[in-house]
């Protein structure tokens, strides 16, 4: 026999009734094999006359929260041997719960996410776009419907980071399980309403964060070397549009090398170069420092961006040298001096993410908390 905690997010974007409540409460504790349930009511704003039935029940007021605000307040809350988390605005019946309940005693998963249960649209554009969302869902956050508004979660699991950090923004709450739980995820299909099937809930940029800290959490470098690429795309764009602009205006104003740009070192190509390079310089760190690496912004913006600039000095040298070389010495390049240019930003690359990702961007280390210690702050 176990206890369970029922842990329910509450924002009142969708009114909860205290009797949907009571008949998850009464069919986990009849046949969900609890010695007790406990609802865990975590909310904006309290109703001192509603829910009056319900026991044993905790109830957290915590105003202007978000979703994953108040799931995390409940999880710090809840006694439980066994979670299960629930979205109110997602419409499950109550043999839902029954069904990751079941799902999770019977197997070595560590959270169990209830997924709606395939329709009968398979064959229409609508049904073939939610089978290649659930199949890119599966291969890039670990379950088929990240959305997801009912999981069931074993207390082991569930880790320190949800007391040390209780607000933290977003609003799926499943995404937010995702980003803490190193455990094993088994996606088990359940019934939920027509009406909660056929919704399509738009994705905002706090839901496009939380998809980004999964995919950090799974993925680990490999995800931030991504990012970094992706940063790394656009300040390509910044560097070379530039580049290409202060060669013309140069040529405009008649600030050129009397010798020509093709033989020997050029002023005028130092020049373009190193302010382009500049500037790419600050448009990366800024984006990076922003999404790559989000976690590890603590600190002093100067002393991080000269650290930024010293830690990748290599990189930019390097950078620098072969679009000045290879010029000179290659007639293609010579013809081609974006494409030196490219070869150029290419190499630094490498030397770029390494020093970025082990140097400068070094996010502190979590404090070692012994299970004893875990215990008494999630029983709080």
């Amino acid at each position: 026999m176990s206890r369970i905690s029922l842990i329910i997010p509450w924002t009142a974007e969708k009114t909860i009734r205290g009797d949907d409540l009571a008949s998850y409460q009464r069919i986990l504790q009849e046949q969900g094999g609890a010695d007790s349930v406990e609802v865990v009511l975590s909310e904006r704003i309290a109703d001192a006359d509603a829910f009056v039935g319900l026991h044993p029940l905790i109830r957290i007021v915590e105003e202007d929260a978000n979703h994953v605000s108040l799931l995390r307040r409940g999880l710090a809350a809840a006694t439980g041997d066994i979670l299960l988390v629930l979205d109110p605005t997602r419409e499950y019946a109550p043999e839902a719960l029954l069904q990751v309940l079941e799902s999770l005693r019977t197997s070595t998963a560590d959270v169990v996410v209830g997924v709606p249960r395939p329709g009968r649209n398979g064959l229409t554009l609508r049904g073939m776009r939610l089978k290649a969302l659930a199949v890119l869902g599966r291969l890039a956050l670990g379950t088929s419907d990240g959305l997801s508004g009912l999981a069931a979660i074993r207390r082991s699991a569930v880790r320190t980071l949800i007391t040390e950090s209780p607000t933290i923004s977003g609003s799926r709450i499943l995404l937010d399980v995702l980003t803490w739980c190193s455990g094993r995820l088994l996606d088990v299909p359940v019934n939920t309403g027509r009406d909660d099937q056929r919704k399509l809930v738009p994705v905002r940029f706090d839901d496009v964060k939380q998809i980004k800290r999964v995919l950090d959490h799974r993925f680990g470098t490999f995800s931030r070397l991504v990012q970094f690429c992706l940063v790394g795309a656009s300040g390509m764009f910044v560097d070379l549009s530039l580049y290409a602009f202060l060669q013309w205006l140069f040529k405009r104003i008649g600030f050129e090398s009397p010798e020509g740009a093709g033989s020997g070192f050029a002023w005028p190509l130092a020049v373009a170069g190193s302010l382009s390079i500049l500037v790419a310089l600050t448009w990366n760190f800024a984006l990076n420092r922003r999404l790559t690496f989000s976690d590890s912004r603590a600190g002093s913006i100067p002393r991080q961006y000269l650290t930024y600039a010293l830690g990748n000095a290599l990189g930019i040298a390097v950078s620098l040298s072969l679009r000045l070389y290879l010029p000179g010495r290659f007639a293609f390049f010579s013809d081609h001096r974006l494409a030196a240019a490219v070869v150029g930003i290419i190499a630094a690359t490498a030397i770029s993410f390494s020093m970025s990702r082990w140097v400068v961007f070094i996010r502190q280390a979590e404090p070692v908390v012994d299970e004893t210690t875990q215990e008494t702050a999630m029983a709080r």
